[in-house]
């Protein structure tokens, strides 16, 4: 038993798929299938399909040759032709009982887009029996597949129906609430709308306030600028880690300038590559390394400045400066990684106040953008110095924060634990300390 993917194409030499997100309609579906672990995708189609030679599916000519390609114990994962579907949808789809079929709260269907009763339309997503797709594929005829599939199956008592709007649009990973993403564009103008949507769907909440509030227009529009190119998400990795690296030769040198000015243009180009394979669908086993690289660049750079101003003031303070920079930073680093591995939740996003703290916790943007006043003023030991006070004061707050949320975590899920805290309880605590927020 194997879970496969039916992608259906209109698109030929004549009519090209409509591109949203850097990539076809086409193309978009066939990755999402990937994302959800099929092991074979067929793409139904009826004419020469272009850009999906690097796609790794299989190209079908006809409903009754797709028939005998499908083994009966198959889990068949099917998408309306055209449909731009959140990858939240496809995994919830994936999750239930086969057969399953996603709803969308009625409006006036889309193309290729049919009502399932008068409250609710068919999402375009939905997981068939392998047995149900290879009889109706063999006796379709002159029948829409995706239509006959979908009726037949509703038709079964056994079949799920997952309300999407009842879902929670809560994103973990991207620290925030957004909504689901469902459309099927049919013109250009169509197209860069679902385009927009994809774009501001990949953007990650709970951040710093450089992030939050300067960075968003330029990765945008990086992201908009390389997503129908051959560049990848591992190659802006690579070139925001080669221009930290120049970072740290040019503080290594005492071009301190010319070093933070570099750290500055990394601060957006660290979160060009996530974004670009959120929208693009284009992730990588090697994703999660960008993290390792950052915080090597982010202790680099401490060390080199450090280096730096030892040799300007002649004496070993700044040494010292960048060791408590890095410790402080790294055990702060670390006990997040804790957490977020003991709890599944990250520490950064696990309450009000950590989302707020985290706007202005000192992290590698906060500490550079600190840096610039000082380097303005010409006072750039002070600057350092300042860094190393704001790392330390970052890192005993989020341990308090830590502690905290252990509490509960572990209140949650034992009583015995929850009764040794009520009843040790440090009630002189200072509010903030014992917020449940």
């Amino acid at each position: 038993m194997a879970l496969v993917a039916v992608v259906i194409s209109e698109a030929n030499g004549e009519t090209p798929a409509l591109v949203v997100g850097g990539i076809s309609t086409v193309a978009r579906q066939c990755r999402e299938a990937h994302i959800a672990k099929a092991a074979r995708v067929y793409v139904l189609t009826d004419g020469p399909t272009t850009g999906l030679e690097n796609e790794n599916v299989t190209l079908i000519d006809s409903p009754a040759r797709l028939a005998s390609e499908i083994a009966a114990d198959d889990t068949v994962l099917v998408f309306a032709a055209g449909l731009i579907a959140d990858e939240r949808i496809v995994a919830a789809v994936r999750a239930a009982p086969v057969p399953a079929v996603a709803s969308w709260p009625a409006m006036e269907p889309p193309r290729g887009i049919e009502r399932i009763d008068s409250t609710r339309l068919s999402a375009g997503v939905a997981v068939y029996r392998g047995a149900t797709v290879r009889e109706v594929a063999a006796g379709l005829g002159d029948w829409d597949l995706a239509s006959t599939l979908l009726r037949t199956t509703l038709a079964d008592p056994a079949v799920t129906i997952i309300d999407i709007a009842a879902l929670d649009t809560y994103a973990p990973a991207r620290r925030r609430h957004v909504p689901f993403i469902w459309a099927v564009p049919n013109d250009i103008t169509s197209a860069r709308h679902a385009t927009d949507i994809v774009v501001e769907s990949a953007q990650k909440g709970c951040l710093d306030w450089p992030a939050r509030l300067i960075h968003p227009p330029i990765e945008d529009a990086l992201v908009r600028l390389l997503a129908p190119t051959p560049v990848t998400p591992n190659m802006v990795t690579a070139f925001a880690f080669g221009l930290g690296i120049a970072a740290g030769v040019a503080f290594l040198f005492g071009w301190l300038w010319t070093g933070l000015i570099m750290v500055l243009i990394v601060g957006p180009l660290d979160g060009v590559d996530g974004k670009l394979a959120r929208t693009t669908l284009n992730y990588s086993r090697f994703g999660d390394l960008e993290h390792v690289l950052d915080k090597i660049c982010e202790y680099g750079w401490f060390l080199c400045i450090g280096s730096y101003l030892s040799r300007f003031y002649d004496d070993a303070w700044p040494w010292g400066v960048a060791a408590l920079l890095v410790l402080f930073a790294l055990a702060e680093s670390l006990q997040g990684e804790f957490f977020r591995r003991f709890t599944g939740k990250q520490l950064d996003d696990s309450g009000s106040f950590e989302r707020r703290f985290r706007l202005i916790a000192g992290r590698r943007n906060t500490f550079f953008w600190t840096l610039l006043p000082f380097g303005v003023a010409g006072a750039w030991g002070a600057g350092f110095i300042t860094m190393s006070i704001y790392s330390a004061l970052t890192f005993f707050v989020m341990q308090a924060r830590m502690f905290l949320r252990l509490q509960q975590f572990g209140s949650a899920q034992s009583a015995l634990i929850e009764a040794n805290f009520a009843r040790t309880a440090y009630n002189f605590l200072p509010a903030w300390l014992r917020s449940s927020r």
